[in-house]
């Protein structure tokens, strides 16, 4: 099976500052597991299904976010998983330091899309995410229940610490009258706060109804990932006594996120079939958090690829002295090698640790990952708890790759953070150089074409991709890629604190003819080599022509675009697909002079629009952009 590639080209062209001010920054910033149920907490669980009134949720209430629990209509995410009813907060496994268990619920000053409340001003400051749980039934109940909802909380963890004028408040809602929320608790931001747990009581009887709910919010900056708190073990029932709480609890902390040696956490598919053994680590390690008494732990793990699983369970026993801890058990991989037969230029392959100890929340026992071959390379994990960036007029970043195999370097993907100034008026230059003696050297070829960064509203974690002008052909060995920024003002990229790949393969120079040093900030930068690594690229240009002459305008457009073609009163299959290469829009027009075409419902984003000449095959292709 072939892989389809659809590059995201962004052009803007700017003009040189001096050099002022040079520095090299790292800003602090701001979906987990195949996952099992226990047959005590299903059978409790499965009551909220039977929503009193078809509406509210029967105690207990539960959520430590190892699964998904906000709104979705994703139809894999049962009614009976989830709690919440908004959609702010990012739920994840990479912000946290030493969480109760695995997935946590951050706030920040971004919105559900991954981007900035107020990105208009740098110093807006109010109320950012909300977290509000589904109505609740609490009518059962009175003062003499010990009622209470129990809460663990961090603030900054490998994100952004939280300043003092910043807080997380928790509120209640009583549905009594017209409904009113009350204000519980409150935690002004400081620095680095580990996980505290909060027992908060429910006794008032404007509380004790049906129809009550809980809110988190938090105040921050609004205008990018400043002003992190994570959130987990999210614990509503009765009879519960604070000074004297028995957890009957292990969890995984963290998925792992590579089986792959020398660093790389994705490499193409065809540069790793060249010589898979090669590139396999010997061993992996299971995250655990025992919150509870002493347990027989029993840790395995399992590798699947497109639902056919290979499982290797009992693979290292943790018998005693391990009550109320973190644990971190090594598992050999006895030599397993990823099936390089399985596809000849993509694959993902599934790879779940997990263990077997009886108890309440068997969801969390399970912590997974994605490793994707695909055609690129990747040190980081995906997900971006700070921002690095250069402040130089002239300054180069470069990030050193080796190449496994001799293949043709198309471009690069970014993965660019909102924080604080919009800089996508501010341009850059990309670089590929050779190596000299460790350190970036000549450039490889000389590149023209300016670029600019780019923020999607697509959620958080999202690549933009740019092509150097041309395909470049590298050898086996060692390059660097990068880009040249000709003013002072930082282009923010992603930095991974799951990964540390910096000291060794990051490096800059802080402007014109200054000399290349070797980066001090810890992480990995989010930057990845794209090569042609076997697959079939959608377009090698900005437009691609297979015997039609084609042309659409305006471009970029919001609400409809025209076309025209050499050969009209034709019938044509206009069609629209997105950079994953997912069909958005298709229909057949006769196309005669200029021919109107609406794509007023397509969200804001780069796409690929196609006039395919239903009579003989000639096409046209094009990037397409929706403002």
């Amino acid at each position: 099976m072939k892989c389809i590639l659809f590059p995201l080209f962004l052009i803007l062209f700017n003009i040189l500052t001096p050099v002022s001010n040079a520095q090299e920054v790292e800003h602090p910033l701001t979906q987990n597991a195949v996952q099992r149920l226990h047959s005590l907490r299903e059978k409790e669980f499965a009551r909220n299904e039977l929503r009193s009134g078809g509406e509210s949720l029967l105690l207990p209430f539960f959520d430590d976010f190892s699964r998904y629990s906000l709104p979705t209509n994703n139809p894999d995410i049962p009614d009976s998983w989830k709690r919440w009813s908004d959609t702010m907060v990012f739920v994840n496994n990479s912000f946290p330091v030493s969480p109760p268990t695995i997935g946590v619920a951050t706030f920040d000053g971004l919105n559900s899309d991954g981007y900035p409340y107020n990105f208009n001003s740098q110093f807006s400051y109010g109320k950012a995410d909300t977290l509000t749980s589904l109505p609740i039934d609490l009518s059962f109940y009175n003062a003499n229940s010990a009622l209470y909802l129990m809460f663990s909380y961090e603030a900054g963890g490998l994100g952004n610490n939280p300043n003092e004028a910043d807080s997380l408040v928790l509120e209640f809602f009583s549905p009594f009258g017209a409904g009113e929320w009350f204000h519980k608790w409150s935690v002004p931001g400081t620095a680095d706060i580990a996980f505290t747990q909060v027992f908060i009581p429910i006794t008032e009887p404007e509380f004790l109804l049906d129809g009550f709910k809980f809110r988190f919010r938090n105040y921050a900056t609004l205008s990018g990932a400043f002003d992190h708190w994570h959130l987990d073990y999210v614990w509503l029932n009765e009879g519960m006594d604070p000074n004297n709480f028995l957890f009957d609890e292990v969890a995984m902390q963290y998925p792992n996120t590579t089986l792959l040696n020398g660093e790389y956490t994705s490499m193409p598919w065809t540069h790793f079939i060249s010589a898979p053994s090669s590139f396999m680590t010997s061993g992996i390690t299971a995250y655990e958090n025992n919150l509870g008494q002493t347990e027989n732990i029993v840790t395995g793990y399992s590798i699947s690829y497109q639902g056919s699983v290979q499982n290797f369970p009992n693979q290292f026993f943790d018998t005693f002295g391990n009550a109320q801890q973190e644990r971190q058990s090594p598992l050999s991989l006895n030599g397993f090698v990823y099936d390089d037969t399985v596809n000849d230029s993509c694959a993902v392959f599934d790879v779940c640790v997990y263990f077997n100890p009886t108890d309440a929340n068997l969801q969390n026992d399970t912590a997974c990952f994605q490793q994707v071959f695909s055609n690129y390379y990747a040190y980081d994990d995906g997900s971006a708890e700070r921002a690095y960036a250069l402040e130089a007029a002239g300054g180069n970043i470069a990030v050193k790759v080796h190449t496994e195999i001799a293949d043709t370097l198309l471009g690069l993907l970014i993965h660019w953070i909102p924080y604080g100034v919009n800089v996508v008026n501010e341009s850059f230059l990309l670089r590929a150089w050779h190596e000299n003696s460790g350190s970036p050297g000549s450039q490889i070829v000389e590149q023209f074409e300016y670029h600019s960064p780019h923020f999607y509203h697509d959620g958080p974690n999202i690549f933009s991709y740019y092509e150097y002008d041309d395909p470049i052909f590298l050898p086996e060995g060692n390059f660097f890629v990068g880009w040249t920024q000709p003013n002072i003002t930082g282009l923010n990229v992603g930095n991974d604190k799951n990964t540390n790949t910096n000291p060794v393969k990051l490096f800059y120079s802080l402007g014109f003819n200054q000399p290349w040093q070797q980066s001090s900030v810890t992480g990995s930068v989010m930057i990845h080599p794209v090569f042609r690594a076997g697959k079939t690229i959608a377009w090698n240009n900005i437009e691609e022509k297979h015997g039609l002459n084609a042309m659409i305008f305006p471009n970029p457009a919001s609400d409809h675009i025209l076309l025209t073609v050499e050969n009209e009163n034709t019938n044509y299959l206009v069609s629209i697909h997105d950079l994953s290469g997912r069909l958005i829009k298709s229909e057949t027009l006769q196309i005669s002079g200029m021919t109107s075409l609406d794509i007023s419902s397509l969200p804001p984003s780069i796409y690929v629009l196609t006039i395919t000449d239903r009579a003989n095959g000639a096409y046209s292709r094009q990037k397409l952009i929706k403002e």
